[in-house]
């Protein structure tokens, strides 16, 4: 009982729920993002047979940001994702195969 009044009396319980919230629908609207760049990158492949650079590294970058965000939502850490930290680097390009 003592643990439920100290959260509700606690700011920094107040002000996690409001970060959680903002990252809540953060992820709402990149998930949506990621789906389209699955779309768009299988499509360009079938048609040239190779990947599309730059959506490769940006599609790679936005995996690790909703990795990031999730692992802050269910309280795996304690870093809020970007824009409070760097934003991911993202994963070099793999090589070709014929």
């Amino acid at each position: 009982m003592q643990a439920l009044i100290n959260n509700l009396t606690s700011e920094a319980f107040w002000l996690r729920l409001a970060f959680m919230l903002l990252f809540v629908i953060v992820a709402e609207i990149a998930v949506p993002i990621m789906m389209l760049l699955v779309v768009v990158q299988f499509v360009y492949r079938l048609f040239t047979g190779k990947l599309q650079a730059d959506m490769y590294r940006f599609s790679s970058s936005l995996a690790q940001f909703i990795y990031q965000t999730y692992q802050f939502l269910i309280y795996e850490t304690e870093d809020k994702p970007f824009p409070f930290n760097d934003w991911p680097t993202a994963k070099s390009v793999p090589d070709e195969e014929d």
